[in-house]
C-alpha cells in the first residue's frame, strides 16, 4: 500500500480554500454538498498562516506555482494538511476519484501518480453503487446503540446485520420506503430468530480475483472464515474481510465448519469443496464474472 487512505469527518469543521479559475469551482462543487463550512481565502490571507488557522484541511488551486507555494507552507505553518491541484509536490494528500452516497463513501485513489486511472475505475463502478446505500448506512447507524445492547458480542451482532443487509430491511431503505415501513420491519426481523443460518461457499482454487462476480465479491465481504492451503498466495484472499479468520482446511474439518454454520457463520473455501460435500456439507460454488 503506497498511500494510506483516510477519512475526515466534516460535520461541524471548517476547510479553507484559495486560489482561482476553474479549478478552484471544481473543489467547490466537490465540497459544497458536505456539512463543512467552507472558508474562501483571498490572495493576501492565502499567505498568512494565521488565516489558516482552525482549519482542518486546505485546497489551493491556481496557475501561478509561486503563490501556490508560499500559501500551501503557509497552511503547513498552521498545522492545516493542503492539497494543491495538479502540483503534488506540494501537497500532504491527493483527492481521489469519489463515489457520494452521503454517509457512505467510496474512494479511489493512486497516491497522485495517475489520477485518469483512478477515474476510469470510479466510472465504471459508479452506476453498481445504489443511490440509497447512504440512507442504510445512516439507518443501521441511528440503530449502532440498540443493536448493540440485544448483541453485545460483535460476532454475533456481525451475524445479524448481514442478514439485516440481505433481506426486507436494507431492501425497503434501499427502495426509499418511508422510515416508519422501514423500523417496522426491522421490528419484525429483530424479534424472529437472533440467529441466522450459516452459509458454505466454495470458490475454485484457481479463480483469478478479476473474474470473480459480484456476488462472489459480496461473500467475501461478508465472510467469517477463510480456509486455504498454508501460504497459499491466492490472489482471492485479499479481498476477504481482513477480520476473517484464516484456516487451513486440516483446521476446517467438517464437524469444526458444521458447527461455524450452526452459529451463522459464513464460511467461504479456496480449496476443493469435495471432502466436505463427502461429509454431507454442500459448499455453494460461486460462479464467475460472466455467469452471475
Amino acid at each position: 500500500m503506497d498511500v494510506f487512505p483516510a477519512f475526515f469527518p466534516l460535520a461541524g469543521r471548517r476547510i479553507g480554500l484559495a486560489g482561482d479559475g476553474e479549478g478552484l469551482e471544481a473543489r467547490l462543487r466537490l465540497l459544497g454538498g458536505g456539512p463543512a463550512e467552507l472558508v474562501r481565502l483571498a490572495p493576501g490571507e492565502a499567505v498568512s498562516p494565521g488565516s489558516w488557522s482552525g482549519l482542518v484541511l486546505g485546497f489551493i488551486a491556481h496557475p501561478d506555482e509561486a503563490f501556490a507555494g508560499r500559501a500551501s507552507e503557509a497552511a503547513r505553518q498552521a498545522g492545516v494538511p493542503v492539497n494543491v491541484m495538479d502540483r503534488p509536490a506540494l501537497c500532504d494528500f491527493t483527492v481521489p476519484a469519489l463515489i457520494d452516497r452521503g454517509a457512505l463513501v467510496a474512494a479511489f485513489g493512486t497516491g497522485g501518480a495517475s489520477p485518469l486511472v483512478a477515474a476510469r475505475l470510479r466510472a465504471e463502478l459508479e452506476p453498481r453503487v445504489p443511490e440509497g446505500i447512504g440512507r442504510l448506512a445512516r439507518f443501521l447507524d441511528a440503530r449502532k446503540t440498540e443493536l448493540r445492547t440485544r448483541w453485545p458480542d460483535p460476532g454475533e451482532r456481525r451475524v445479524v446485520l448481514s442478514a439485516l443487509l440481505e433481506g426486507p430491511v436494507a431492501a425497503a431503505v434501499l427502495e426509499g420506503r418511508s422510515d416508519d415501513e422501514v423500523q417496522a420491519l426491522l421490528e419484525q426481523a429483530l424479534m424472529g430468530s437472533t440467529r441466522s443460518p450459516g452459509r458454505l461457499f466454495a470458490i475454485p482454487p484457481e479463480t483469478p480475483a478479476d473474474l470473480l462476480s459480484l456476488r462472489a465479491l459480496r461473500v467475501l465481504s461478508s465472510a467469517d472464515v477463510l480456509v486455504s492451503e498454508p501460504g497459499d498466495g491466492h490472489d482471492v484472499a485479499v479481498l476477504a474481510r481482513r477480520e476473517a479468520r484464516r484456516l487451513s482446511p486440516a483446521a476446517a474439518a467438517p464437524p469444526i465448519v458444521s458447527g461455524l454454520i450452526s452459529e451463522g457463520r459464513t464460511i467461504v473455501l479456496l480449496v476443493d469443496p469435495g471432502p466436505w460435500r463427502l461429509a454431507g456439507l454442500s459448499a455453494e460454488v460461486l460462479p464467475v464474472a460472466g455467469n452471475a
